[in-house]
């Protein structure tokens, strides 16, 4: 059942993230909707989550959304991988990872 609500999360968030990008790019009010109601699943989501886990493996966990929503808008958008935003990437990641030791 965690997976599931993890799994749900994660998904969430990168599609409402490309929607609210979509939203922006081709101004469209449809897709901030969508971008927006995915966020309040997400809040909803996240709210039975930290019930099953403990914060601090959360935060680790939800810490992926950056890394998924990197490689979507990188897929979807073509945006370039360039060294600054891979070392932000990387720089949250460790950082989540370091705070939930």
């Amino acid at each position: 059942m965690k997976a599931v609500f993890i799994l749900i999360n994660i998904v969430f968030t990168t599609i409402a993230q490309i929607l609210l990008k979509f939203s922006a790019v081709k101004n469209n009010l449809f897709l901030l909707a969508g971008g927006y109601f995915l966020f309040v699943l997400v809040v909803i989501d996240s709210y039975f989550l930290m019930k099953l886990i403990d914060f601090k493996y959360f935060t680790a966990i939800m810490s992926t959304n950056y890394l998924t929503v990197f490689i979507a808008s990188t897929i979807i958008f073509r945006e370039s991988i360039n060294k600054t935003k891979t070392l932000g990437v990387v720089l949250v990641a460790a950082g989540v990872i370091i705070f939930s030791i």
